[in-house]
Formats: C-alpha cells, structure tokens, sequence
C-alpha cells in the first residue's frame, strides 16, 4: 500500500496541502513551510460543503411506559421499607427517570452515618429485584446519596436525538461532539478541544466502535473539511472504512500497523511545524493564529483516531508509545487531538 499522504489527499474540496513525510526518509527542511492552498486551485473558489441531513439518522424512539409509574412507587416505598427494616431513618427525596437508569435520592436523618446506607447495597439489590445497582455517596452538590437502578425497559438513546438537541446546534466549538444522555435525559456534549484527547477503553462489545462512530459522525455534521480533518488509523480494516471517502480525511483510512506508525510519525512533525508558524507569527495556540491568517492559510484542527492500540504496540511498541506521548504532551495549542480505543488500557 503506498503511503497515505500520496493517495488522493489533494481533492477539489480538500485544500490542505500535506507534507510529504509519510515515507520511510528523513523530512527534509522544507517541511516548515506555510502550508498553501495547491498551485492549480489558489484562484478557485470553492464552494463550501453543507453536512449531511440529519434525515439520514434513526429518529429517536420511546417506548412504551404503561404500567412505569406504579412501577417506580413500588420501588421506592420497597426501597423505604428495607431501609427501615436495617433499622436506617432515611427517606427518598426524589426519584429521577433516565433512559436506562433510574435514581432514588434517599436522605438520612440527622446522626444517620452515610455508610450505614451505602453497606446495605446487596440487601437493597436483593429487595428491589434489581439486576445491578450503584450507590453515589453523597450525590455531589447535595445532601442525599444517590441510588441508581438499572431499568427493565430502557430507551434506546439515538445520535440524532443529540445532535438536534439545543446543547448540540448552539455549541461554537468546531470539535464539538455528542456522547449521550446523562442521568436525567439531558444532552452530554462536550469540547475536545478542551479534552484535550480521550482514551476508550472496555472489553469486546462494551461499545468502544459505537462511541468512536458517535464522535466521528458528531464533527461530521459540525464542522467543514476545512475546519477539522481526521487521520482515522484501523488495524481492524472493517471498523472504520466506512468513512474512506469523505471530504473532512486529511489521508486515507490507514489499515497496516507499520504504516500507522509512520502516520504518527507524520503527526509529530506537523506538531512541530505548527508550533515554527506560531513563534513566526507571534502568537500561542491555533485560535490566535487563525485570527491573524488569511483564510487560505488557516490551519484546520486534526483529529487522530487509533481504533486498537494493541495491535499497533505488537508491531512497533517503542515508537508507537513515543509518538503518542510527545501528541499527548504537547499537541493540544496546535489543535492536534488524539483518541485512543483499546481492550488493554494497562498499555497507556
């Protein structure tokens, strides 16, 4: 396979010119310059490509919630009647419903010690017939402990559902990205800029594809090819090919370990070579030095994504852990992102 940044990457939408250290030889100097618009396109105007509609995504879908309420005032006068029956005075306060987990804030009285409460979690899962259940104590910012029940009949959480969500459109940050529901149904969308890089860790199935495909399809309907460009690496070839032709990649999706290393290797120099315009140009990060380019010459943010990164530490564990600690350290002002999935967290 010939290296990525030889392979297409300069389409007509695609005006970011990469520099040609992908290869196995040593970058030369020159690899420091401004980048530029390519020579045949720097009089074309280009139209700017709209994201794709949201009708492409699954609605979101309730289930049915007959028979729920009754449900919930069982559980929490059991929840009441156990507690009393260990001889613990406390009360439920509220109850809050998720999409898949619902909360009883539970109170103790004056003189009640909160690991009287937190010490009965088998006794309470036992009474409520629960299939798990996870205490928080105390909830933070209020005087309760939280008991979280996992629903019988959970609702599906959908992207689209978060993406038209108010928390989603009104965010200004072009890494904006949405991860899901929180506890009482509200949107979670958080700023990888302010991450400043994530690490996805679980077993098989756990999710870790489903929350990598959130993300990805979260700065595709944010953000244009020219304020956001991804280098997807995919040991597993299948997980990520779906996106093999879309505008916003910065090279081809990159399936052969020893090729991923030489596209972190990439990454580290175009690290560095920010950092020489931004001492050049007088200014911090890449916010200050977007305000002073031209339009043209602005830099967009890059987002790497390691799909598994077990399978390229089997390959070439020195450089790969090298490569990711200097992004991790130090690529963050010159909007260079990294996210790592993995089964072996013990490896970061």
């Amino acid at each position: 396979m010939p290296a990525p940044v030889n392979s297409q990457v300069a389409k007509e939408q695609d005006v970011y010119e990469q520099p040609q250290s992908f290869s196995n030889e040593e970058p030369k100097e020159e690899v420091v310059e401004s980048p530029s618009v390519l020579s045949e396109l720097d009089d074309m105007e280009l139209e700017p490509i709209a994201p794709p509609p949201h009708d492409l995504l699954v609605e979101p879908v309730q289930t049915a919630t007959e028979g729920a309420s009754e449900q919930l005032i069982r559980q929490k006068e059991q929840l009441e009647a156990t507690l009393q029956h260990f001889h613990v005075d406390a009360k439920v306060t509220d109850v809050t419903e998720g999409p898949s987990v619902t909360r009883f804030e539970v109170q103790p009285a004056p003189g009640v010690k909160v690991t009287k409460v937190t010490n009965l979690t088998d006794d309470l899962k036992l009474a409520m017939a629960a299939i798990d259940l996870r205490m928080e104590a105390p909830i933070p910012g209020k005087s309760a402990i939280g008991i979280e029940v996992p629903k019988q009949n959970r609702n599906p959480v959908v992207l689209r559902e978060i993406l038209d969500s108010k928390a989603f459109l009104e965010h200004d940050s072009p890494l904006a990205v949405a991860l899901g529901l929180d506890i009482s149904g509200e949107p979670t969308v958080i700023d990888l800029k302010k991450m400043p890089h994530g690490l996805i860790a679980g077993s098989t199935g756990s999710g870790k594809s489903v929350c990598i495909n959130s993300i990805l399809l979260s700065l595709l309907y944010k953000s244009s090819p020219e304020e956001v460009k991804l280098l997807l690496i995919d040991p597993k070839v299948v997980e990520l090919a779906f996106y093999q032709d879309i505008p916003h990649l910065a090279a081809p999706v990159v399936t052969d370990p020893k090729e991923a290393t030489m596209t972190l290797k990439w990454s580290v120099e175009e690290m560095e070579r920010r950092y020489q315009l931004f001492a050049k140009a007088g200014v911090r990060d890449i916010s200050g030095y977007n305000r002073k380019a031209e339009q043209k010459d602005k830099l967009p943010y890059l987002v790497i994504v390691i799909d598994e990164l077990a399978d390229l530490m089997m390959v070439s564990p020195q450089d790969v852990e090298e490569y990711i600690c200097r992004i991790a350290q130090k690529a963050r002002a010159c909007g260079i992102h990294l996210l790592v999935a993995t089964q072996r967290p013990r490896l970061m």
